[in-house]
């Protein structure tokens, strides 16, 4: 791409988060990571070290304003729990949508005071595979 425009960039301001289909609707931030695993072994050369991959883990973390009234019942551990992360560039014209499935959460905040703040709630956790709904 020769010369793009400043609204062609992903500047991180437009994006949407839904938890088993119910859209958060205050999300500050969000991001997924795909984290490769890998075991080292003695080269066979003899020199150095050789990193063998073995297999890789998706983390999720995102961050959204409390207003109390959300029904979202994450932390349910019999249910199957898979979220959409969608980000769209400046101009709007690429959006890239991410689905998550098998997500388990690793903590839950329950109650977070900070005098004159907005309650925000943090999610972090892990999902068993990922796949890209949209990515143009």
């Amino acid at each position: 791409m020769a010369n793009p425009k400043k609204n062609d960039y992903f500047n991180g301001n437009k994006g949407k988060l839904w938890i088993n289909g119910e859209e958060v609707v205050t999300v500050g931030k969000s991001k997924v990571v795909r984290k490769i695993k890998y075991e080292e072994h003695p080269a066979p050369t003899g020199d150095g070290i050789v990193r063998v991959k073995v297999g890789e883990t998706i983390e999720f973390s995102g961050t959204f304003k409390f207003l109390g009234t959300e029904s979202l019942d994450a932390f349910n551990e019999s249910d199957d729990i898979s979220l959409i992360v969608a980000t769209t560039n400046i101009s709007g014209n690429v959006t890239k949508r991410l689905k998550l499935d098998g997500v388990t959460f690793d903590e839950e905040v329950l109650v977070d005071f900070e005098k004159n703040k907005v309650t925000e709630i943090e999610l972090s956790g892990q999902a068993e595979r990922h796949e890209w709904l949209q990515e143009k």
